[in-house]
């Protein structure tokens, strides 16, 4: 039975190789008479660009060549600088104590005075970015803090 089995698959698979390889001996054999006409692509001229517009413009209205640009990368350069937001001088409050209970105090001090913060914490300690226009308002923060026992230091930043 398995003799069988096992003979029966291989004259299958004989006869599946044998007319695989009768057709790629008449594909290969083909003339070029017995392949599909197939019509020439029409070469086109390049037409003079317009003295104006953009270089997308140009590109857009090009005609198509028989080459291709031998690069594979586009370098573009945009001049930005308009769009650029000028530097914004704020000041940053340092403080090296970082427990829960200096954590509270310096929020709580912060929300009684009218300009906006932003609180970092890293492992040098708290960084507290502060949009005020004036160290007036942060010296005013420091000695306040010195009532918890908080040790603080101002510095100017521009972000």
């Amino acid at each position: 039975m398995r003799k069988r089995i096992l003979l029966s698959s291989f004259v299958l698979l004989s006869l599946f190789l044998a007319a695989v390889f009768i057709a790629l001996i008449r594909f290969a054999n083909q003339t070029t008479a017995q392949v599909a006409a197939v019509a020439p692509s029409e070469k086109q001229t390049p037409q003079p660009a317009r003295q104006g517009g953009s270089w997308a413009q140009k590109m857009a209205q090009a005609a198509a060549l028989d080459y291709h640009f031998p690069v594979n990368e586009l370098f573009i350069k945009l001049e930005l600088e308009e769009a650029k937001p000028p530097k914004e001088h704020i000041f940053q409050l340092v403080i090296e104590r970082s427990d829960l209970y200096s954590h509270f105090c310096i929020m709580q001090t912060l929300q009684a005075f009218p300009f906006s913060y932003s609180v970092v914490k890293d492992r040098q300690g708290n960084v507290i970015y502060v949009n005020a226009q004036g160290k007036e308002m942060l010296d005013a923060v420091v000695k306040r803090l010195k009532e918890y026992d908080i040790e603080s230091i101002v510095k100017e930043a521009w972000l």
